[in-house]
């Protein structure tokens, strides 16, 4: 893993999730250890860690979960655009804006309980941008 071509997707005092073309690297700043490894087709689009480092998310064409050192994906959750974080344990997940299948989801990271907040077709027809208001 080459630092120069790699990109910092989220980052805390202990931990450093960074992305290196298709594939996710979450690593123990201070052991240089590597506790997450994943693949994505095409780049993962976002991450997060939350405060206390108790756990991570990965979102690209799947999401994928680190807590308390396992590896969950999310098959169900795809071609994600973002993520935000909610709450202490609960992230809002974008689908694709420019899909039919274009939606925001809730899901709490500890239970993998998950539901579908809305449908987002407020991007359908219009030119793809970074930035997408959700």
């Amino acid at each position: 893993m080459g630092k120069m071509n790699s990109l910092i997707l989220y980052e805390t005092d202990k931990l450093l999730l960074l992305h290196e073309w298709e594939m996710a690297f979450l690593i123990d700043k201070r052991s240089d250890s590597v506790l997450l490894q994943e693949e994505y087709v095409g780049d993962p689009t976002s991450g997060l860690i939350d405060e206390g480092n108790k756990w991570a998310v990965v979102a690209g064409d799947h999401l994928t979960i680190w807590i308390e050192g396992k590896k969950l994906n999310v098959d169900e959750l795809t071609e994600i655009h973002s993520i935000r974080l909610k709450n202490a344990d609960t992230i809002e997940v974008l689908i694709d804006p420019w899909s039919a299948k274009s939606s925001v989801w809730k899901l709490n990271v500890k239970t993998l309980e998950k539901s579908k907040i809305r449908d987002f077709f407020e991007y359908i027809d219009k030119p793809y941008t970074e930035e997408v208001n959700w």
